[in-house]
């Protein structure tokens, strides 16, 4: 056993300024390895500020921490690239998203982070090569990884570009911080994208889902359709409506549910405020307050089971099940025309655009513009005019009108009741 001290720190002058290097000795041999910057170290270490180390003391406290953490005696050569790649994706320890949400709130959510996570894990890290360092990382290796996703043919083109780019964000990342030499990692021509354009629903085909939707569904599946259509919300838009945003026909869009991130910033982290028909609004604080589990009660799409929000998959399979039960189309045609619950809301674009002005139309449906940055709009009553007309044109002539005195029907009511008595629903919400 070595009973020397554990390492040994040099200063060296060079140009305009002197750095701190340190060398660790190895526990078993008491050889002294190859000097390391402890500007470097404090990098590793979590610490990304670029201040000179200056003090002894400073030095000191580092080299002990890098001991601590056992990283004292690893070489940037030891790390392993897909122990990395875990690392740098994983939400609640990586220290690359602790940075871009403590510079800017809300820029990694969980739900993105696992995303690439999964992408890793499930395609990516099989085919990177066993016991591949950061350091002996070259592109030739990133090109193999490309060439191999694409031979296999199990995903899209455009899943093996993120693929590839969760890979790139983290590999100039390690570029960054010290870890790979800088210059090492160059631009990866993409795939070009396939064209699976989003399918959307002729009129005939939307005014026949909606009327039977109101008289056999559940009436969550008919307004949260009638809504997406009528105003372009987004289904994580619809998962996290409350009757606090529902006021004097008008719809403020403030906030998006995702699985692992709750409420959060709606896409493009921008509020709205859309147009909605009265009858509509009314129905929707009626189905709000239908909701057994009362201290949930202001939300809208609420689960039978829970009371929060519905599942993430519930509108696409309960729209689904309607346009097969309905006979609208069949399992084959579904597929084939690309037909889920997001064409309501490039239906709301097709059937607007060309009623009102461009911009009006990115403000309502959600769209980022070229030129508009603030974080929050409000429509002007002249232009609140203009999409109520719109909609009032294109849209709602295919959607079920209100009931006698706008009250919705007891079945419309009853959020409770099964929509197929003789069998259980699908997905148990």
């Amino acid at each position: 056993m070595n009973n020397s001290a554990p390492y040994t720190l040099c200063r060296i002058s060079r140009k305009e300024r002197a750095y701190w290097y340190v060398m660790f000795r190895d526990p078993e041999t008491g050889a002294r390895m190859s000097k390391k910057s402890v500007e470097a170290l404090r990098k590793r270490l979590g610490d990304h500020t670029d201040r000179p180390i200056k003090r002894r003391d400073e030095a000191v406290r580092i080299c002990q921490k890098a001991l601590e953490q056992g990283i004292a005696g690893q070489t940037v050569a030891d790390q392993n690239l897909k122990e990395y790649l875990i690392r740098f994706w994983d939400y609640d320890t990586s220290l690359y998203i602790e940075r871009k949400n403590t510079i800017n709130p809300g820029a990694i959510s969980k739900d993105y982070a696992y995303t690439r996570s999964i992408l890793l894990k499930n395609h990516v890290l099989p085919l990177v090569p066993t016991g591949l360092s950061i350091m002996g990382v070259r592109m030739k290796h990133l090109r193999n990884i490309q060439y191999q996703l694409v031979k296999q043919g199990t995903i899209a083109n455009a899943t093996i570009n993120l693929a590839m780019s969760t890979i790139l964000i983290a590999l100039r990342n390690a570029e960054n911080d010290g870890l790979l030499p800088t210059g090492t990692i160059k631009t990866l021509p993409m795939m070009q994208k396939q064209q699976n354009e989003r399918g959307i629903l002729s009129e005939t085909e939307l005014s026949t889902l909606l009327s039977y939707m109101k008289e056999h569904c559940d009436p969550r599946i008919y307004l949260a359709s009638a809504v997406s259509v009528i105003t372009g919300m987004r289904s994580g838009e619809l998962r996290a409506l409350t009757t606090r945003q529902i006021k004097d026909g008008l719809i403020l869009v403030d906030e998006a549910y995702a699985n692992l991130a709750g409420r959060k910033a709606p896409k493009g982290k921008k509020s709205r405020e859309v147009p909605c028909p009265r009858y509509l609004c009314d129905q929707l604080l009626t189905l709000a307050h239908a909701n057994l589990h009362l201290s949930k009660e202001t939300l809208v799409f609420w689960s039978k089971r829970t009371g929060g929000p519905v599942s993430s998959h519930y509108f696409s399979e309960k729209l689904r099940d309607a346009l097969i039960r309905s006979e609208i189309m069949d399992e084959r045609e579904l597929e084939k025309r690309n037909i889920s619950f997001h064409s309501f809301r490039h239906m709301a674009n097709t059937m607007l655009r060309g009623s009102i002005d461009e911009q009006l139309l990115r403000l309502t449906i959600g769209h980022s513009g070229t030129s508009m940055s603030d974080l929050y709009t409000h429509l002007t009553e002249r232009a609140r005019k203009s999409v109520e007309i719109a909609q009032e044109l294109n849209i709602l002539p295919f959607i079920p009108g209100p009931d006698p005195e706008g009250v919705p029907s007891d079945h419309q009511c009853d959020a409770t009741a099964s929509s197929y008595p003789d069998q259980n629903e699908a997905i148990s919400e």
